[in-house]
């Protein structure tokens, strides 16, 4: 049974530490951002959904889906097009939400898709809610995944997350560096598909139980840690250990070097963002990071939800 209200709202996420690895038990940090996705829905006489998609720069996404076999009758992406149906189908064998009714859908982002701050997870987290089904069933069956994305969707404070013996253990916690104002968020430009990283992760599996356990044990310091300099070696560390079970080079290496700066990859390796400390000013850093020719920067209290 779908809820009775017609609007909801889901955060965007960033993974600090445990990329890859969570999926196999390492214990990763998280933090919800305050920007997300919304999602409104009204009843239609029509048996269509007629969807429409909104960015801060306007219209993304349009589709009108025949509910009799979920038939694509319009859109201006088909590959959208064709991964929103999935989840349809999915969400309809869960529920049964689209036997009878039509809908008019708008979803609205408030920040760039490209930005993999979490597209997928909050438009599976507002079905969910909508539909009353449990989100992360419902991620399992259309995007997979840890599911560290959708407990930042629903929560409002930094979550360490691990997912162990097909359970969820969740925790909030008191995750407020007092150097906040020397770390950055930089985007590479150069967005990365969760879904094929991770198969592609699953096809090396390049890694030892003893990785797990020292990412665990970074991700442990890191929340505790009030030192940037402890921070910094810690962002290090995690990035040695991923390079070399990725067989990448670190991404300060790659496109930072030269620079005083320590970073470390979020997410897929490749392109989406990163983490940057910094201990010059303001000024100083946003000049060396456009300097590496990066022009999506934000500061970390800019971008993380404020859950006071």
């Amino acid at each position: 049974m779908s809820s009775l209200n017609n609007k909801w709202y889901s955060n965007g996420k960033l993974l600090i530490t445990g990329e890859y690895l969570v999926m196999y038990g390492a214990k990763a940090l998280a933090i919800p951002l305050n920007k997300g996705q919304s999602f409104e829905i009204s009843p239609i006489k029509c048996h269509e959904i007629v969807w429409t998609a909104y960015t801060p720069n306007g219209i993304w996404f349009r589709a009108i889906i025949e509910l009799n076999g979920f038939k694509v009758i319009q859109t201006n992406n088909k590959t959208l097009a064709k991964n929103l149906v999935e989840v349809l189908k999915a969400l309809n064998l869960m529920s049964g939400v689209f036997k009878h009714n039509g809908f008019n859908i708008v979803t609205k982002l408030d920040f760039n898709p490209e930005f993999g701050f979490g597209t997928s997870s909050t438009l599976i987290s507002n079905l969910a809610s909508w539909a009353d089904v449990d989100p992360y069933e419902l991620l399992d069956k259309t995007f997979g995944g840890s599911g560290y994305d959708i407990a930042c969707a629903r929560n409002k404070y930094p979550i360490k997350y691990q997912l162990k013996d097909d359970n969820r253990f969740i925790e909030n916690v008191d995750f407020n560096p007092s150097f906040s104002d020397n770390l950055y968020f930089v985007y590479l430009g150069k967005k990365q598909n969760s879904a094929d990283s991770i198969k592609h992760f699953n096809k090396k599996m390049n890694f030892r139980d003893a990785d797990i356990e020292d990412i665990s044990q970074i991700t442990n310091k890191i929340i505790l840690c009030e030192k940037q300099t402890e921070f910094d070696d810690l962002l290090t560390d995690h990035e040695e250990v991923m390079s070399r079970i990725l067989e990448i080079p670190k991404i300060e290496t790659k496109c930072f070097e030269g620079l005083p700066f320590k970073v470390k990859s979020l997410g897929a390796w490749g392109g989406d963002f990163v983490l940057l400390s910094s201990n010059d000013s303001y000024a100083e850093t946003l000049k060396a990071i456009y300097g590496a020719g990066y022009t999506e920067v934000f500061r970390y209290d800019d971008l993380i939800i404020d859950s006071l």
